[in-house]
């Protein structure tokens, strides 16, 4: 087998990624991308002694729908001799990787092995086992679970499970995975055999008495279920089980009812996160501590002052106001320099408002002790009618209508009007013009004559004229135009059906996934032996019925199993042929003329080769 790498593209279709990790020893999974649905898939090579069982049982896994069974969406060969098989991704926690957090509460437990029972129940109904059922082919995603290596795990562990009933060994491998996940022992099957990788992470094994019986869950998890305890014993006992669950479907019964799955309820107490409890929270925490919001910077971009900075000092206080107590005495700044001193905190009681001694309402030193002028004289004079709370820090009122003058300080007068535009007027005036426009309209529209009114609207045939040889013009009707019916398969019929042993051969219950619109699907015939049916008949038919009589140019023909031959009929056994080819991908043909008809048929003579003999996977039947 060739080698692969990042980048190769397998069967012209599915594109490898990156290698993916897996615990079977004969196979290679990959993280790829489907070429032609545009997804992401799983592909796994699969090489070993069981390679024909793998890929027979994922065939067979193909057929099994069910959102917590990871789906086989492909399996064959290449050209190459490369043996594979694409699933869906692998996503979500293995049971694994659970168990290395801490061990599963019983309630989780039931629900996740519950609704693994569930879906390998539908499985079991379709005659699809699972066969090698371990902590690693279990994951939990989000709230759902996930099966993997449905089919196809099973195949490669052929050779120790062929003395097995294998719905009887899914049973038991259910019931081991809810042992393990409760106590971190496997007492399942033996996973040191030759299909596990060798490094693989192998769980310790269940501990067994003399007889050869599991250790009882009740000595390992206090508290259990009694119910659960002896689904336990009875399973892994001393006669191997004989009193267990035969199937699936037992399985379900004994856990009924579980809650619901939750990857975060998996988890032991002491890796979940605790949930974060109210706290209160007082006014001086939301605010740094300080038990006060926080001073707010004016619009004017000054530095807004509280009532500390806005204290008079001592000597400028109003009459009725304590004078300062403090031994602060105030040095002008030098000239130039860039930084004005803070100034020095009020006495208690000072009112809020006013700027302390020496400073004016911005903040400013104001000169004092200059020979020849009365300090007295330059005292602010606030008017007495607004009181010191009614000033805005910044040394501006709030808007009252009052305004600062430079030498009169602040005075009750109106504020200044702002310049500008105003757009009534405009507006007024084109509305004015709207609307004498429109009269004008209306008015002319009144006065106008009658337009011509079409006395026929139905439709009629369109005529052509053409001079004849008297000058006198001859009118033809015309052909009128068809209107072409989009191509729609609305059923299937199997033609050449065959009885044998009292079922028939074939699958004509499958017909319908050659035309269900998803390629992931696909009809499939029986295995035979040669080519040509192994002899029983001489063809095989599926007649495509269309919803109304239509125009085809085209069919296209998407396959998994490349060769054959194949002609497409008009109409249904023995009508008029059309195209003939050889099955491959993806199989074009591309008709001389439009074709009109209500039916076609798929007419198969030859099947193509397969690994394990002869047989067709049609995935699609397009029509345009």
């Amino acid at each position: 087998m060739s080698t692969v790498e990042p980048g190769t593209v397998l069967v012209e279709r599915y594109r490898l990624r990156q290698q993916a990790s897996t615990d079977l020893a004969a196979a290679t999974a990959w993280e790829a991308h489907d070429l032609i649905l545009d997804r992401d898939v799983r592909v796994t090579l699969v090489t070993g002694p069981y390679t024909g069982d793998a890929l027979d049982a994922a065939r067979r896994a193909a057929l099994v729908t069910d959102p917590r069974l990871v789906r086989v969406l492909d399996a064959g060969s290449d050209p190459e001799g490369r043996k594979y098989v694409v699933t869906e991704p692998h996503t979500g926690t293995t049971l694994t990787q659970v168990i290395s957090s801490g061990l599963v509460d019983e309630q989780q437990a039931r629900a996740i092995v519950g609704e693994a029972a569930s879906a390998l129940a539908v499985a079991h109904a379709r005659g699809v086992h699972h066969a090698a059922l371990r902590p690693e082919a279990l994951r939990v995603d989000g709230h759902q679970v996930r099966i993997t290596g449905l089919g196809l795990d099973g195949g490669l562990a052929s050779g120790d499970t062929l003395n097995v009933k294998p719905a009887e060994l899914d049973a038991q491998g259910l019931v081991a995975l809810l042992y393990y996940a409760m106590t971190a022992r496997w007492p399942g099957q033996d996973l040191e055999a030759e299909w596990i990788a060798k490094d693989t992470l192998i769980p310790l094994p269940a501990q067994v008495d003399g007889s050869g019986a599991v250790a009882p869950l009740s000595s390992l998890v206090p508290h259990v279920d009694p119910e659960i305890d002896g689904l336990v014993a009875r399973t892994f006992d001393a006669s191997g089980g004989t009193d267990g669950p035969k199937n699936p479907d037992d399985v379900t019964t004994a856990l009924a009812p579980w809650g619901e799955v939750s990857v975060v309820a998996s988890l032991p107490g002491f890796v979940q996160p605790e949930p974060e409890e109210p706290r209160r929270q007082s006014i001086a925490e939301a605010f740094g501590g300080e038990g006060v919001p926080p001073v707010r910077r004016p619009a004017t971009g000054r530095i807004a002052r509280n009532d500390e900075t806005m204290a008079m000092g001592a000597g400028n206080a109003p009459a009725g106001y304590p004078e300062q107590q403090n031994d602060y005495t105030y040095e002008p700044q030098a000239y130039g320099q860039q930084h004005a001193p803070v100034p020095p905190p009020p006495p208690e009681g000072a009112p809020a408002g006013y700027p302390p001694a020496g400073y004016d309402q911005y903040g400013q030193p104001v000169a004092q002790g200059q020979p020849g002028h009365d300090q007295a004289q330059y005292a602010p004079q606030q008017p007495q009618q607004y009181p010191p709370q009614s000033f805005a820090p910044g040394g501006y009122p709030p808007d009252n209508g009052g305004y600062y003058e430079q030498d009169g300080g602040f005075a009750t007068q109106p504020a200044p009007k702002r310049g500008g535009v105003n757009p009534t007027p405009i507006v007024l005036g084109l509305v004015g013009v709207a609307v004498v426009a429109g009269l004008i309209w209306a008015v002319n529209a009144v006065l106008s004559p009658t337009p011509d009114v079409i006395a026929d609207a139905s439709p009629s045939p369109s005529v052509s004229t053409s001079a004849g040889a008297d000058g006198e013009g001859s009118t033809e009707p015309s052909a009128p135009t068809e209107t072409e019916a989009r191509p729609v398969i609305d059923s299937g019929t199997l033609l050449g059906e065959l009885d044998w042993e009292g079922s028939t051969l074939d699958h004509p219950e499958a017909v319908e996934r050659a035309f269900d619109t998803d390629p992931a699907t696909f009809y499939f015939t029986t295995t035979y032996q040669r080519a040509a049916f192994g002899g029983f008949k001489d063809f095989l038919g599926l007649e495509l019925r269309l919803r109304e009589p239509a125009s085809v140019t085209k069919i296209e023909l998407l396959t998994n199993t490349p060769g054959g031959k194949v002609q497409i009929l008009k109409g249904g056994e023995g009508g008029e042929v059309l195209a003939e080819g050889t099955f491959s991908e993806t199989t074009t043909f591309e008709l001389s003329e439009p074709v009109v008809s209500d039916s076609f048929t798929i007419w198969v003579t030859e099947l193509p080769q397969v690994s394990d003999g002869f047989r067709l996977e049609l995935n699609e039947v397009v029509l345009s």
